[in-house]
């Protein structure tokens, strides 16, 4: 279970990589620990309980205190984290840090989130509005299957970061990540910090693509993480 100056630690390494911040001092640790507890407690409000221990007393997290979070709750909260200290700084948080924090609510959601099984009373009456599962797409296109894709333009070009903290779990280092991706996607610009892996992403035409990045530790262990981006040209005309 990793303490919470090891989620602020790793929290602010995702700022440096967008370039909006440099090492954190102590006031900054301090005023991350604050919000962290904070933000904890709003996510707790509306159903997504991560586990988040708070302090005795409020306003006294403690660095070393265990944050009660766990391999698949500390990365989507880092990357949501983020967004909120950026904010609180007055900073103008890049599309990237922006496109992260989504990612990170949608993992949220669909670990924590239930939806309980319902099906149609057996009092509706049947007819061809509910006979079939069957769409008409007489005036409007089917859409793609997103598979949880993230949405973009062909003009955009972002850096992505990767924290791969929570695998390495703090026992090993991070060697090397090597990038899988459909035609169509640019990758340029790859580097490592420290736990962290960045690249930036460019695309060359319309469509669905599926980017794969595979890390290596120094253990040998290998992981992999994906990433599906439905692409459109918005500058298009689409109507007659």
């Amino acid at each position: 279970m990793p303490n919470k100056i090891d989620l602020v630690n790793g929290t602010y390494k995702l700022i440096r990589i967008s370039g909006l911040t440099s090492e954190a001092i102590p006031e900054e640790i301090e005023t991350a620990l604050q919000v962290a507890d904070d933000y904890a407690g709003e996510l707790l409000s509306t159903g997504l309980d991560i586990g988040w221990i708070q302090p005795l007393e409020y306003g006294q997290s403690d660095p070393n205190d265990y944050s009660g979070l766990n391999a698949q709750t500390i990365g989507p909260f880092k990357k949501l984290l983020a967004l909120e200290l950026v904010d609180y700084f007055g900073k103008v948080a890049p599309v990237s840090l922006q496109m992260n924090a989504d990612k990170g609510m949608r993992s949220l959601e669909q670990l924590l989130v239930n939806v309980n099984p319902s099906q149609n009373p057996g009092t509706l009456p049947i007819g061809s509005g509910n006979e079939w599962d069957y769409r008409s797409d007489k005036f409007y296109p089917e859409p793609i299957s997103d598979d949880g894709a993230i949405y973009k333009n062909t003009s955009d070009v972002f850096q992505l970061p990767i924290d791969w903290t929570a695998w390495l779990a703090g026992l090993f280092t991070l060697t090397s990540v090597e990038y899988e991706f459909d035609a169509g996607i640019v990758l340029t610009d790859e580097a490592i910090v420290d736990e962290t892996s960045v690249v930036t992403v460019s695309f060359a035409k319309q469509g669905q693509f599926t980017l794969c990045a595979r890390a290596t530790n120094s253990n040998g262990d290998v992981t992999n993480e994906k990433i599906i981006y439905n692409v459109t040209d918005c500058n298009k005309n689409y109507y007659p």
